[in-house]
């Protein structure tokens, strides 16, 4: 049987960049959802879960909404043996 290795992390929503970016150590920012799986996907890394993991309220129309603040992304990749 295989074994893995696990990467966690929270991708917040930069309100300055107006999309969601992170600053991996050791590199450039990655800015937008879709660059950010691409790139960890051509590590060899495979997306196991994508939540919300903090929320926030903003008002519409009379009513209030609920949207992501921050995604928290869980990736495996196999080790080698």
């Amino acid at each position: 049987m295989g074994r893995w290795e696990y990467l966690t992390f929270n991708i917040p929503y930069d309100r300055k960049q107006k999309d969601w970016a992170i600053q991996p150590a050791g590199s450039g920012a990655l800015v937008g959802l879709q660059t950010i799986l691409q790139t960890y996907g051509a590590q060899g890394w495979e997306l196991v879960s994508l939540q919300a993991e903090y929320s926030r309220l903003y008002p519409n129309f009379g009513n209030w909404g609920l949207e992501p603040d921050t995604y928290r992304v869980t990736f495996k990749r196999a080790v080698a043996e």
